[in-house]
């Protein structure tokens, strides 16, 4: 995990530490939870596209034309 500072409007803070208090976690979980919530899906994105660039790095020739891929797709969402 790494170490980050951010500032807050003065209303968010404590209303931020209230909540923490009130639900027994820590200003930072709840943080680290909202940044999840909000971008979580689209971190997974960019991993899920990452692993795959690397993988056509490796092995250009396994890559198929759209063509193929939505005929391909289309077979199995059949099955």
């Amino acid at each position: 995990m790494k170490r980050t500072m951010i500032y807050l409007p003065e209303d968010t803070h404590k209303w931020l530490r209230k909540f923490a208090f009130e639900s027994n976690r820590s200003v930072a979980e709840l943080i680290r939870q909202a940044i999840d919530i909000v971008y979580g899906e689209d971190i997974a994105d960019v991993k899920d596209m990452e692993e795959e660039l690397a993988k056509y790095r490796a092995n250009p020739e396994s890559a198929v034309d759209l063509e193929t891929y939505l005929r391909q797709r289309k077979v199995h969402a059949s099955t």
